[in-house]
């Protein structure tokens, strides 16, 4: 049973403006992974910052692809 606080979604990556967003995007989708992105709430952090997501169950794979992508 999943608990109340888990999402079907982890931040993997914080993209520094829409290009990069969408760069990395582009790259996890290619490899296919399933992503999102979003600016995180007003308050926190730089407005030009994105939060690169995958799903819960491919985030590992997903981030350790980035990684051997020089990100």
């Amino acid at each position: 049973m999943r608990s109340p606080n888990s999402a079907p979604w982890r931040v993997i990556y914080i993209a520094r403006g829409e290009e990069q967003a969408h760069q990395i995007e582009a790259l996890l989708s290619q490899a296919g992974f399933l992503c999102d992105w979003k600016r995180p709430a007003q308050g926190g952090g730089r407005t030009e910052d994105i939060e690169i997501k995958a799903l819960e169950s491919e985030a590992e794979e997903a981030r350790l692809y980035l990684m051997e992508q020089g990100l």
